[in-house]
């Protein structure tokens, strides 16, 4: 009895060893297989990971910018014209990365064109200079075309003085919407009630005051002026007017680069660690509006 069970169990054993055999070889694979997975799923992870903090930081730097675009002094002082660029760094590392961006002003726009719909810089002398006018600048009372006084840009500025000087200019605006009427302008020796109006008409005879400067005002410092047409009717004859309200031929009012646009556009271009994005963005009669945001 006792062989019979000695039997059965060196039988038994003889069975088993195949079985571990082929269990063994099976985990050998699998185990192979896990961790060849896993190997390639952290190489995979570094590999693809690597870039977004760099993407993170460049990111962070278009939002910088469009925060200074309407928010800071970007629009107004430092971007005033098309062409104008202005490049920093972010003042804090973003993901222990420095960023830089560069901001770009591009043309005015009216329906996705590169044209403003009419424009004087004044630089050509006369009263008939610029582009985009019915007629020539119409005139009354002490009204100059000068270099005196330092123009804001260029070397010629409008220059209007004393009591019931008085000039306005007509576009056709027909079709167009959410323009706007830019410039610089500076007050000198206004005092008591003096003070200058721009005005807007659709017809020549209605007009509306959309600008006061007063007393308050007289720095004699060139300051930019945007004044959203959206809330008017256009027209095809649209006139723009000043018409001064000072006492003394020793008060001066003075107008430099005025232009009625649309929408106008910045590119911002954000770098950090070999990774740039690059964005569009606009601003019109509806604020800021992002055109395009890629990843190069």
């Amino acid at each position: 009895m006792a062989g019979t069970l000695r039997r059965q169990a060196v039988n038994d054993r003889g069975q088993a060893l195949p079985l571990a055999l082929v269990a063994l070889a099976m985990g050998a694979l699998l185990v192979g297989g896990f961790l060849s997975s896993t190997s390639t799923g952290l190489v995979a992870s570094r590999v693809f990971g690597q870039p977004l903090p760099g993407r993170y930081a460049a990111d962070a730097g278009v939002e910088d910018a469009i925060w200074n675009l309407v928010y800071g002094d970007l629009v107004t002082t430092v971007l005033t014209s098309p062409g104008d660029q202005v490049s920093y760094s972010l003042t804090e590392p973003v993901n222990g990365l420095t960023t830089n961006v560069t901001v770009t002003r591009g043309q005015s726009v009216i329906a996705r064109t590169t044209v403003a719909v009419a424009s004087d810089d004044f630089e050509s002398k006369g009263w008939s200079g610029g582009s985009g006018w019915l007629h020539d600048w119409y005139y009354e009372g002490s009204c100059t075309i000068t270099s005196a006084q330092s123009p804001h840009g260029g070397s010629y500025h409008l220059q209007m003085r004393g009591a019931d000087s008085y000039v306005d200019r007509a576009a056709d605006l027909s079709g167009y919407s959410g323009l706007h009427l830019q410039f610089w302008a500076k007050v000198r020796s206004f005092e008591g009630d003096d003070s200058m109006n721009c005005l807007v008409s659709p017809d020549g005879s209605q007009w509306t005051t959309v600008k006061t400067w007063t007393r308050t005002d007289s720095d004699n410092t060139y300051h930019f002026v945007d004044i959203d047409l959206s809330p008017y009717a256009m027209s095809s004859e649209y006139w723009v007017a000043f018409h001064s309200e000072m006492n003394a031929s020793n008060d001066y009012f003075y107008v430099d680069e005025l232009e009625i646009v649309g929408a106008v556009t910045y590119e911002i271009v954000s770098t950090a660690a070999g990774k740039t994005v690059r964005s569009t963005v606009e601003f019109g009669d509806t604020g800021l509006t992002v055109l395009s945001w890629e990843i190069e």
